[in-house]
């Protein structure tokens, strides 16, 4: 037997016809974000990084989505230097992110911009 293992952005809208046709004719497997795999990353390549506080800002930023096509994963988490680099990923990726997809609502996206979160993600 052979098995191929694919991945679709179930975001893109663009592909909604397409992506009947493929339902039909595959299995498909959600995968939502694991914060156990961000808190065993970091364990096991020893960071010190004290990850319990951006998970519950990524917990509080995925219930405000609302959506388990956008939910933002723990994959841009997922590095050795974080403390030196978490500002800019969030900045420079989640922010921009939660822009688009709050385009109509920036009040929200304000409620997670980083001088709003930084001191939560220490907290804990």
């Amino acid at each position: 037997n052979v098995r191929i293992i694919g991945t679709m952005n179930t975001a893109d809208r663009s592909i909604a016809l397409v992506d009947h046709a493929l339902r039909r004719r595959f299995a498909f497997i959600t995968l939502s974000p694991n914060y156990e795999i961000l808190r065993q990353y970091h364990q096991e390549i020893e960071t010190n990084f004290l990850v319990e506080g951006l998970i519950e800002i990524l917990e509080a930023v995925n219930q405000e989505i609302n959506d388990p096509n956008y939910q933002i994963g723990v994959s841009f988490f997922l590095r050795e230097y974080i403390e030196e680099e978490i500002q800019d990923i969030w900045q420079m990726e989640i922010e921009p992110y939660l822009e688009e997809f709050f385009f109509a609502q920036p009040e929200k996206v304000d409620e997670f911009r980083w001088d709003k979160i930084e001191d939560l993600m220490w907290e804990y």
